[in-house]
């Protein structure tokens, strides 16, 4: 075994371990996570083992790491590796391989069962049905899977499997600029800071790991603030004094309906819960949305359920449509019909009224932590990506965040407009009828009069 002593960073350490599996580093620019990576998979192979860097796409090898993985060898300085056009030979049968994962189905992957390892590079993009073809395939007696990732969503499949489920064998850290000993000797500093200065939540996203705010991103931006705010907390809950408890929609049969719990508030509102799931009918949701009003002690205080303009059509499994069905279980009071609106109103609605926006942090997200939540969808809600011209379209993508996401846009529609109902104890004075059908105040006219408006027409 050849013996090649190289500096490397403290946070990388732990994964130099051959006691996983599972390998993940994620942050972000300037860390040095690929570099580590490559010249972990360059050690490997220069004992004799077989490796395989993946991207999830890979049009040309250009795509690759190749020349990472080369500009290693030769600053280390080893012999017997050989370069050839579309893999690299290393020696004592040592061999590097670069695939996209787009190009691999149930069949064809089985030619990477004899590798000793995958280094998956900006595994942010990595599909979970990629991510289910490796994890089988890699079965050679202590095949290694590594990964690299700058963070973009919480339901980013390398993500949710490093940091919201991850198995015994596993080992993920994470690394950021600086964290780097030798960014210095880069001249990524002046961009970073730079950055900061012009565009902090951008910033903290390339540069500090985290979540959410890609070019397309519809609120991830203003998810990010909202955070930063502190205004996603387990803090919020339903005031028994305050409002009535408004519920906007979105509605699908074998699609996902989507529901958020608001109680607005003195200058804002907050959002108390979301739910969320697919293939349920009204007659199942209606005791949903029951106990959910229950659970946050609000079964009592409905002020109004909004369903979406189509809900006069949308029928999901009954002859009835969804609004009948929804009238006939809350009362013709508390269901109504949000106005029909474009997509570009919508969203302009949700960025205005988010800001004013509190929510609880684990009631809006989803207990299972193999589905996703109301918070995760608004921040993975995207423009869809037109390939042929390169650019953001003006049209939302319509997957799995669009659920949510359109939910949250009605309802910010609806609060653009909202004005709480009044309520009996408000009025200025207590009015009763009595037994004859008479009205009954406990005012005397005097005291009226004082208080009345005055006018100088006369009657």
């Amino acid at each position: 075994m050849s013996v090649i002593t190289v500096p490397v960073a403290r946070v990388f350490v732990p994964l130099l371990s051959n006691d996983f599996r599972y390998y993940g580093a994620h942050g972000g620019r300037g860390s040095g996570k690929s570099h580590f990576f490559a010249g972990r998979v360059v050690d490997l192979v220069a004992d004799g083992e077989r490796w395989v860097c993946v991207r999830e796409v890979q049009n040309s090898i250009k795509d690759s790491v190749k020349t990472l993985i080369e500009s290693k060898i030769q600053h280390r300085n080893i012999g017997g590796f050989d370069a050839l056009e579309y893999e690299t030979r290393g020696p004592d049968g040592g061999l590097i391989a670069y695939r996209g994962m787009q190009s691999y189905n149930a069949e064809n992957i089985k030619s990477l069962e004899d590798f000793d390892g995958v280094w998956v590079e900006e595994a942010q993009t990595l599909s979970q049905h990629s991510l289910d073809l490796l994890r089988p395939t890699l079965r050679k007696k202590n095949a290694k899977l590594m990964f690299s990732w700058n963070p973009r969503y919480k339901t980013d499949a390398v993500d949710k499997f490093f940091r919201r489920n991850p198995p015994a064998n596993a080992i993920c850290v994470e690394a950021n600029w600086h964290d780097n000993p030798w960014f210095d000797e880069t001249s990524l500093r002046d961009d970073m800071e730079a950055d900061y200065r012009n565009d902090p939540i951008k910033a903290e996203h390339i540069w500090g790991g985290g979540y959410g705010v890609s070019e397309g991103s519809i609120l991830g931006r203003w998810v990010t603030k909202a955070r930063k705010a502190g205004r996603i907390h387990d803090g919020v809950q339903y005031d028994p004094a305050g409002a009535g408890i408004v519920v906007s929609s979105d509605l699908g049969f074998r699609d996902t309906a989507s529901w958020w719990f608001w109680q607005p508030v003195m200058g804002g509102f907050k959002l108390l819960a979301y739910l969320g799931d697919s293939g349920l009918d009204a007659d199942d949701w209606i005791p949903l949305i029951r106990a959910k009003l229950v659970d946050l002690g609000a079964g009592d205080n409905l002020d109004c359920i909004w369903l979406p303009h189509d809900a006069r059509a949308k029928t999901f499994q009954s002859k009835h449509t969804s609004v009948e069905r929804f009238i006939k279980a809350f009362g013709h009071d508390h269901v109504r019909i949000v106005p029909i609106s474009s997509k570009q109103d919508r969203i302009s609605a949700a960025r205005a009224i988010i800001d004013r926006c509190e929510f609880a942090e684990s009631a809006c997200q989803s207990d299972d932590p193999n589905k996703t939540g109301g918070i995760d969808g608004l921040e993975a809600w995207e423009f869809e990506f037109n390939q042929e011209l390169q650019v953001f379209s003006k049209e939302p993508l319509h997957n799995w965040a669009s659920h949510p996401s359109d939910a949250f846009s009605y309802g910010c529609q609806v609060m653009q407009e909202y004005t709480a109902p009044a309520k009996p104890e408000d009025a200025k004075y207590a009015v009763q009828a009595t037994k004859g059908g008479r009205m009954r105040t406990g005012v005397t006219l005097d005291e009226l009069w004082k208080t009345s408006a005055r006018g100088s027409a006369r009657i």
